[in-house]
């Protein structure tokens, strides 16, 4: 592992589990697109239901609700926490597990009938970027769905990012600053997601003085 790979990954991973220890980024209802995307694409054969980087829990407790059975990954045991705590106040279930990006998910291959991974993926140089999607791809059992959302350019998270350049920058957006974060344009979603036929959408929206831009991913594994 190179220095530079290391450092992006130690102070991604430090500025979130800041984050969420004080109480930020505590997102209490799941994502309006991302409720109709995964009705329109998880239909009742998908069970296993992996949703990789669940923060503090709101898509996960949105899908469990509909009875898939959950499991969560996150970088924060205090996002994990609440996560739990929101599932046993509803009589609700998940396997939830705290890790180290980079390192192998605890599930074994082919385990999911569907993947989600909402605005996590960004916060990735090309090399953690490559070795996630891997992951992900492993767990995921063929003919399975994965769902993403990850940021596009002309979101406030590019606008307020210094370039490095090969659509990697440098965060400046208040509490994350210091994050090496990936903006890929939609020609270089393809090299994200190498040899899966795409479909990508897009999520913009411009409220309180904010810009909002996402790709919206979406694939069958072969």
């Amino acid at each position: 592992m190179s220095e530079k790979h290391k450092n992006s990954l130690e102070v991604n991973s430090k500025v979130w589990r800041d984050l969420y220890a004080q109480g930020k980024n505590d997102l209490r209802y799941p994502n309006d697109v991302f409720v109709r995307c995964t009705y329109r694409y998880l239909d009742e054969k998908v069970r296993k239901v992996l949703d990789y980087g669940c923060g503090t829990g709101a898509n996960l407790v949105h899908l469990a609700q509909r009875g898939m059975q959950m499991a969560g990954f996150e970088i924060s045991e205090h996002a994990l926490n609440i996560t739990g705590n929101r599932l046993n106040s509803l009589g609700l279930q998940a396997d939830l597990k705290v890790g180290i990006p980079g390192q192998k998910l605890p599930w074994s291959d082919n385990y999911f009938d569907a993947i989600v991974a909402w605005q996590v993926l960004c916060y990735n140089d090309w090399k953690s970027w490559n070795i996630a999607v891997k992951e992900l791809d492993r767990v995921l059992a063929p003919g399975g769905v994965f769902i993403a959302a990850t940021t596009a350019p002309g979101d406030i998270t590019h606008r307020l990012s210094k370039p490095f350049g090969d659509s990697l920058y440098k965060s400046e957006v208040d509490g994350q600053e210091g994050c090496v974060v990936l903006i890929p344009d939609e020609d270089a979603l393809l090299r994200c997601f190498p040899g899966q036929e795409l479909e990508i959408g897009e999520l913009m929206y411009r409220f309180d003085g904010i810009d909002a831009r996402h790709w919206i991913i979406i694939y069958r594994k072969k």
